[in-house]
C-alpha cells in the first residue's frame, strides 16, 4: 500500500474541476475504477469529467447505470484578442462569406492596426488531471494527441500498477505490487476518508474481481482480499457480479467452451492455442474472449491464448506458404489473398503485460482490454502456421 503525503490529498480536495482519463483498451477494469473515482469526486463537491480510449461493453452492466466515458475533449477556445489601449471599439459585426468568418470592428476613435490583433488558444478548464491505468499518455490516442498541452500545463496524478509506467505525472501513485489500478484508487479513497456508496463499492469490487479472476490468481494478495471484504461490507453487489460473470452460463456459451477445450494445445513457453470449428454459428470475439478468461483460471501457466476460428464454410483452399513467405511482411501475405475475403477469425488473449497489438500490428488488430482480435484472409490452418511461430518467438524474447 502506498503512503499518501498530505499534499497529495490537498491537491485533490482543493481542485474545482478534474479530468479523469482511463486506459480501457489495456484493461476495462481501469474504466470501472475511473467510474467510481468520478462519482467520488462529484460526491465531494468536485466537478469531474471522464474520458477514455474505449467504452465499457455489456459485460460491465454489473456496475448498474453509469455514464460511458467521452472519447474526445471539447476543443479549446480560439480567442481573437484586440488591444484597446490606443483605440476604442465603437461597433462589432460579423459576416460569413463562403468558407470564411469575417469580423467587422468599427473604432470609436482612430483606427486599429495589424499589431493590435493577437490570436490565443484558451486552456481547457481543468486544474487537475487524474489518469487511471495509463502507462504512457500516448495510449489515450486523440485525447492526448489533440490536448497534449493540457497534460503539460496541468498537474497530473498518475494512478497505475504497471511496471512499464513512465511516471509521467507530477504525482505518481504507481504501486507495482497492487493487483490493479482499482486497488490504488481504493487506497486513495480510504486516505481521503470518503464515504462509499453501494454503487461505488460495486465498481471497485468488480475491477478487483476482474483483475484477479475472482481471486484465483497470484494477484489475490491479503491486501486485495481485505479491500474486497471492506467493499462488500459497504454494499458492493458481489453476488450480482459473480452470478453474471461466473455462474449463469448460457447453453451456447457452454458449447463454445467445449469446442475451445476439445482443440486445446499448449507449448512449454506458455503459448496455448485452439482451432475452433464454429460451424454455422455466429460467434463474437467478445464471447470467445470471455470463454478464454474463464478457462485461464485452470491454465495457470498460460501466458498467451490464441483462438483461430473459421469464417468461411467452404473447404479450406491449399495455400503455398513457402511462396507467401517470400513476400516482405505478414501484411503483404494477408493482402495477397484479399480477393477471397476474410476466412479466419483470430482472438488472442494476454495473461499479463504484453503488447499484443504491437506484436501483430500488420493485421490491424482491434483491442478489447487484454485481448486483441483481427480477421485473416488466409485459411485457418495457414493463419495458424504463420501466427503461432510469431507468438512463440515473442514469448521467448520476454521470458
Amino acid at each position: 500500500m502506498l503512503n499518501f503525503d498530505p499534499t497529495i490529498l490537498q491537491t485533490i480536495q482543493q481542485s474545482g474541476r478534474v479530468l479523469v482519463a482511463a486506459d480501457i483498451q489495456s484493461s476495462p477494469s481501469n474504466g470501472a475504477a475511473a467510474v467510481a473515482l468520478v462519482s467520488g469526486l462529484n460526491q465531494a463537491g468536485i466537478q469531474a469529467d471522464f474520458v477514455a480510449n474505449g467504452q465499457l461493453d455489456d459485460h460491465w452492466s454489473v456496475l448498474g447505470s453509469f455514464n460511458q466515458p467521452n472519447q474526445s475533449l471539447a476543443s479549446e477556445d480560439f480567442i481573437i484578442s484586440l488591444d484597446l489601449s490606443r483605440t476604442k471599439v465603437g461597433q462589432i459585426k460579423y459576416k460569413i462569406e463562403g468558407e470564411r468568418l469575417n469580423f467587422l470592428i468599427k473604432p470609436s476613435n482612430g483606427q486599429f492596426k495589424e499589431e493590435d490583433v493577437e490570436l490565443l488558444v484558451g486552456r481547457l478548464p481543468y486544474d487537475l488531471v487524474i489518469t487511471v491505468g495509463v502507462a504512457d499518455p500516448e495510449v489515450l490516442g486523440d485525447i492526448y494527441n489533440n490536448n497534449s498541452a493540457l497534460f503539460y500545463q496541468t498537474p497530473v496524478i498518475n494512478i497505475d500498477c504497471q511496471t512499464k509506467n513512465e511516471n509521467f505525472g507530477q504525482i505518481n501513485l504507481v504501486d507495482l505490487v497492487a493487483s490493479s489500478a482499482a486497488e490504488v484508487v481504493y487506497d486513495l479513497w480510504c486516505a481521503l476518508q470518503w464515504p462509499l456508496t453501494p454503487d461505488q463499492a460495486t465498481c471497485l469490487l468488480a475491477a478487483l474481481i476482474y483483475d484477479t479472476k475472482n481471486f484465483t490468481t497470484a494477484k489475490a494478495s491479503p491486501q486485495v482480499l481485505l479491500a474486497a471484504s471492506n467493499l462488500i461490507r459497504e454494499g458492493a453487489r458481489r453476488e450480482v457480479i459473480v452470478n453474471q460473470w461466473y455462474s449463469a452460463v448460457a447453453l451456447p456459451t457452454l458449447r463454445l467452451w467445449g469446442k475451445v477445450l476439445s482443440g486445446l494445445e499448449q507449448a512449454d513457453n506458455g503459448l496455448v492455442w485452439s482451432k475452433l470449428d464454429v460451424g454455422d454459428e455466429m460467434v463474437s470475439e467478445i464471447a470467445i474472449g470471455q470463454a478464454v478468461e474463464r478457462l485461464l483460471t485452470g491454465l495457470q501457466d498460460a501466458k498467451v491464448v490464441a483462438i483461430f476460428y473459421n469464417l468461411n464454410q467452404s473447404p479450406e483452399p491449399t495455400v503455398s506458404l513457402s511462396l507467401l513467405k517470400n513476400q516482405a511482411s505478414l501484411k503483404e501475405i494477408n493482402q495477397s489473398l484479399s480477393q477471397t475475403g476474410s476466412q479466419t477469425g483470430v482472438v488472442i488473449y494476454a495473461n499479463g503485460a504484453m503488447n499484443l497489438r504491437e506484436w501483430l500490428q500488420e493485421f490491424s488488430p482491434i483491442s478489447h482490454g487484454q485481448m486483441i482480435s483481427f480477421k485473416s484472409n488466409l485459411p485457418t490452418s495457414s493463419t495458424m502456421e504463420l501466427i503461432l511461430p510469431l507468438l512463440s518467438r515473442r514469448l521467448s524474447e520476454i521470458n
